[in-house]
């Protein structure tokens, strides 16, 4: 009984850490699509933000794999092909948040600095700006042991995130 107990928690642990290696990548095309994305000037600074959002949403859900990029794992919400329209310097779409920001001066500086008015990204077509793309993804836990030692949402499933940084192109 305790090898089954250990084969099977090395199984999940496996399954999560596969699901992590995926969302991150997923994450990074993502961002990598934001960066790609043609500004329209026809069209204002929260337009093309509200598509540029809904490109990156696209780019993360078919770089999904084998994950389920539906609800309750990934929940987004996509008005044709775009996001709603943000405020500010970034929006946040269920479990897709996008900013926008300068720079940063360490990898988990927030983006923007709420502090320093000198890290919001002033160009609206955000050229050479960042673009920092966060994603969360409810695993399922399937092993109910490993579920007590991982803390878990309301379904009890595992949130994990990840997040990637690019340069606007």
């Amino acid at each position: 009984m305790p090898v089954l107990m250990l084969v099977v928690g090395v199984v999940q642990f496996g399954l999560l850490f596969g699901a992590n290696v995926t969302l991150t990548n997923a994450a990074r095309e993502a961002a990598h699509s934001g960066t790609i994305y043609l500004y329209d000037r026809s069209h204002t600074k929260a337009w093309n933000d509200a598509a540029r959002c809904g490109a990156m949403v696209t780019a993360a859900k078919d770089a999904f794999g084998l994950l389920d990029a539906a609800a309750p794992h990934f929940t987004t919400t996509l008005t044709a092909g775009a996001c709603a329209t943000p405020v500010g310097e970034g929006q946040t779409n269920g479990d897709f948040k996008v900013s926008y920001c300068s720079h940063v001066t360490n990898p988990t500086d927030p983006c923007p600095k709420p502090a320093d008015a000198t890290t919001t990204c002033t160009l609206d077509n955000r050229m050479e700006c960042l673009v920092r793309v966060e994603l969360v993804y409810h695993s399922d836990i399937i092993v109910p042991l490993i579920g007590g030692l991982l803390s878990s949402d309301a379904n009890g499933r595992f949130a994990m995130r990840s997040v990637a940084t690019m340069v606007i192109q």
